[in-house]
């Protein structure tokens, strides 16, 4: 295995394929519910338009210097495209499909991206992410040692125990993450399973860095936390994530570990009875489908199951932005750190609102910062809780 196939790293000229086969079809199924099109009602900033600029550039009729940060910057690698491709649908590219070659306006995107970063010009704040990440293995510059603390007060240190619950580059960083994430420890322990938390060796599982175009420090990521797996003995992951879910699931060659999200680790140990939702939760109650656990994962199921479960609790759907065609937060990408000014998760918001729910339950961390922030910029009473926090609320 080559390291191309190994990293699925690629280049501009590795994907020309894909750009080619891209433009000779027109068929405009990737655009339809393109939250960036739709937002912006321009062409460029598709799969489709990303594909013919892309292999103008590689053409030599444009240079990246051309190119505005805006359409660079744009694609939160919500995977719409690439998952309503009609030339994704072959089976063989259903079943064995990757980076390498399914036509995805997100793969453009990233290559954009990484041309960006190999030229040394790329905005400030992605930067500056990208060094935080090489330098602390969070976003957020802050130092190893508070994570290893978080866990040791907890007591959740690894010591042997080959089940880690991978919290991700967002805690204890960020106060809402870490609140639910502090929940679904609750709940984890309360169902009997036996867990641990790696602390500051927990680095960024990479998902951040390829988003920025950063392939070097992409590879390096996998490197460094597949070996820290390897040390510990792990094998069985739960990732608080989807993003982390979805970038060990795709990027990482594993071998024998159980990959899980905490959703679906849940959603059993409520089905056991070993978590007894018992307080009723009156009112409209409406899931938010992620699209790294949705769309990217297949994973639709356990989430409303585990809301089910609680007595009183009426849940409803976004009347035609959910499931597989789940409307993007916004927050993926980079578009949790780079405001590009698209107010995709303004646009959640106003359809969670027609539903008449009074409480929007999430499983993604980005999805809860970006889905709340709406809320509260809109003026909308509407509470966000991750599915954790609803549950730990009723026991």
């Amino acid at each position: 295995m080559t390291e191309m196939e190994r990293y699925q790293s690629i280049s501009l000229e590795d994907f020309k394929p894909m750009l080619q086969t891209c433009i000779q079809c027109y068929c405009g199924l990737c655009i339809e519910g393109c939250p960036v099109y739709r937002t912006t009602l321009n062409e460029a900033y598709t799969a489709r338009g990303l594909h013919q600029i892309a292999l103008a550039l590689l053409e030599g009729q444009l240079t990246v210097s051309e190119l505005s940060d805006l359409l660079i910057y744009s694609c939160t690698g919500c995977r719409w495209c690439e998952w309503n491709c009609s030339l994704n649908r072959i089976r063989y590219i259903q079943e064995h499909g990757n980076r390498l070659n399914k036509v995805s306006g997100a793969t453009v995107a990233e290559i954009l991206r990484a041309i960006k970063v190999e030229s040394g010009n790329v905005p400030p704040i992605v930067r500056d992410l990208l060094n935080n990440i090489r330098k602390f293995g969070n976003p957020y510059g802050i130092s190893r040692s508070r994570k290893d603390k978080w866990v040791e007060e907890l007591k959740l240190k690894c010591d042997g125990c080959d089940t880690i619950l991978y919290v991700g580059t967002l805690v204890p960083f960020e106060n809402r993450a870490t609140s639910a994430a502090n929940a679904l420890i609750e709940l984890l322990k309360r169902g009997g399973l036996k867990f641990c938390m790696l602390g500051g060796e927990e680095l960024e599982s990479g998902f951040f860095a390829r988003a920025c175009g950063e392939e070097g420090l992409f590879t390096e990521l996998v490197e460094r936390v597949s070996r820290v797996f390897k040390e510990n003995k792990i094998k069985r992951i739960i990732c608080f994530s989807p993003h982390d879910y979805d970038t060990f699931k795709n990027y990482y060659n594993l071998g024998d570990i159980e990959i899980q999200h905490y959703t679906q680790v849940l959603w059993k140990l409520i089905e056991a009875e070993l978590i007894r939702p018992t307080k009723e939760i009156r009112g409209k109650v409406v899931y938010h489908d992620p699209c790294y656990l949705g769309r990217r994962q297949g994973v639709y199921e356990e989430p409303r199951k585990i809301l089910k479960s609680i007595p009183g609790l009426e849940l409803v759907e976004v009347r035609e932005w959910r499931r597989e065609r789940s409307w993007c937060c916004g927050g993926g990408g980079v578009g949790l750190f780079y405001d590009v000014g698209l107010n995709m998760n303004l646009i959640r918001a106003d359809q969670i609102k027609e539903t008449g729910a009074e409480l929007v339950a999430v499983a993604c961390p980005i999805c809860r910062q970006m889905i709340d922030d709406a809320m509260k910029s809109r003026g909308y009473k509407i509470k966000v809780m991750d599915i954790a926090e609803i549950v730990y609320s009723t026991l």
